[in-house]
Order: structure tokens, then sequence, then C-alpha cells
């Protein structure tokens, strides 16, 4: 499977949220591009779950920063938001309940691919639709006030 490049929406010196979540996807699909060379390779499926369980992790830490910190707030912006949000959360508990089957699967090959192309999938989709709507509907110091946010809760840890 290969990653899509990110698109690059702003330059890095004006944190928002959305910057944030746009250098994660970049280093997510990079954990992403060594899992499908490693599903290639044929690797164990003890190591495949090993693996799978790093990036479940990864995934999870992404997804509840988008829940918290950029859903929660756009959601009540638009019909048009809400629909958007909905949709990006099924699809963080599809892949959420494709890592946990991954654990008990005799194989968990067929499983990890589909958790790559949805996830790839879904990324293209927050860059193209949903982060592009949220710049429209959030003030931008609504945006960096989420920035901070994420600060601060990483200053707590």
């Amino acid at each position: 499977m290969r990653c899509e490049k990110t698109p690059t929406h702003k330059p890095l010196t004006e944190l928002t949220i959305i910057s944030i979540l746009l250098v994660e996807h970049r280093t997510l699909r990079e954990l992403m591009e060594a899992m499908s060379q490693w599903l290639i390779a044929g690797i164990s499926t003890q190591a495949k779950r090993e693996r799978a369980a790093v990036l479940s992790v990864a995934l999870d830490a992404h997804a509840r920063r988008e829940e918290e910190e950029l859903f929660k707030s756009l959601r009540a912006r638009s019909v048009t938001a809400r629909h958007l949000v909905e949709m990006m959360e099924l699809v963080h508990d599809e892949v959420r309940d494709l890592f946990d089957e991954v654990q008990t699967d005799a194989d968990p090959t067929s499983k990890l691919w589909t958790v790559l192309e949805m996830t790839e999938a879904h990324f293209v989709r927050e860059e193209q639709e949903v982060f592009p709507l949220a710049e429209q509907l959030l003030a931008r110091e609504e945006l960096a006030r989420q920035e901070i946010s994420i600060a601060e809760k990483g200053a707590q840890a």
C-alpha cells in the first residue's frame, strides 16, 4: 500500500489544531507504510499483533485528539459539519473494533490491510473536507486555543 503525501495547508509556524493533526497524519502514514511492508514481507502472526498494537495506540491517541480538540467544537457549527464529524467518528470506532479483532484472529492480515486502507481514505477525507470546513467555520482564535489546550495537556503528562 502506498500512502499519499499530506497536502500542505499552512506553514507550520501557524500552529493550530489542524496543523498538528496534519503533522500527525504524516507520522501515522509512515507507521502505516511500515506495517504494509511488514505484511508484504510475511512476518509472523505474533509480530503482526505486536506491531498492530503499537499502531493501534498511535491511531487511537490521534483519533481522541481529533474528537476532543476539533470535532467537539466543529459538530455544533452546521448540519454538514455534524454529519461529517459523525462519519469520522464512525470510522474511528470501526478501526478500534478491527484492532480488537486483530488480537484474536487466527490470521489478522486481511483485517490489518482493511485498517490501513480505511485509515488512509479517512485521512484523505479529513484533509479534503473536514479540515477545510473547520477552517471556514471555526475562528482562527478558536483553532489556536485548541492548540494551546493540547500543549497544556502535554505539559501535565
